[in-house]
């Protein structure tokens, strides 16, 4: 049975390898050879980036700001990667109209299983037992089905949408799941 577990050592094989199928770790922008090249050279720093305290981001417009407090688990069966699922600790301006406070992904080949609806329930178990927010907002593009149902099976409540800050034209959703 898949679990949440913190990103380790032991699963960048997988990891690697769900890059080489399309898994996208940021859905602002997608994979590249080059990429996926550059964390397979180096996956250990790739997991201190990933686990250590927040530092610097890179917007999609190119622009860097301070990143927030999160945490990133990754929903494995084994060792084989499923996806990974992030849960930001506040909300920065940005954050607060497309992001939100948790952001998930799941890799192609095992995308409508059920994974995406799992590691949500999961991470809102996280959040209830180690972080003192008592609701948390997601934003879903409005032209993410998928991902509306995910949020809508965890409680979700839509409140608004609003213009997407990274894709003009596109609404971005926002929804509030109480924790």
């Amino acid at each position: 049975m898949p679990q949440l577990v913190a990103p380790n050592p032991s699963l960048m094989a997988s990891f690697v390898e769900a890059l080489g199928e399309g898994y996208d770790r940021d859905t602002l922008r997608p994979e590249t050879p080059e990429t996926i090249a550059a964390l397979k050279a180096d996956t250990m720093a790739y997991l201190a980036d990933l686990t250590g305290p927040p530092g610097q981001i890179t917007l999609p417009d190119g622009s860097t700001g301070p990143a927030v407090a999160s945490t990133t688990l990754w929903y494995v069966r084994g060792d084989h990667f499923i996806g990974a699922i992030t849960i930001r600790h506040e909300l920065n301006a940005n954050l607060a109209i497309v992001g939100g406070h948790i952001g998930y992904v799941v890799r192609p080949s095992e995308r409508g299983r059920g994974h995406a609806s799992a590691m949500l329930a999961g991470a809102l178990a996280h959040t209830r037992a180690h972080l003192p927010l008592k609701r948390v907002l997601l934003t879903v593009n409005a032209l993410n089905p998928a991902s509306i149902r995910v949020i809508e099976k965890n409680g979700g409540v839509h409140t608004k949408s609003v213009p997407h800050l990274w894709h003009p034209g596109d609404t971005a959703m926002h929804w509030w799941i109480e924790v």
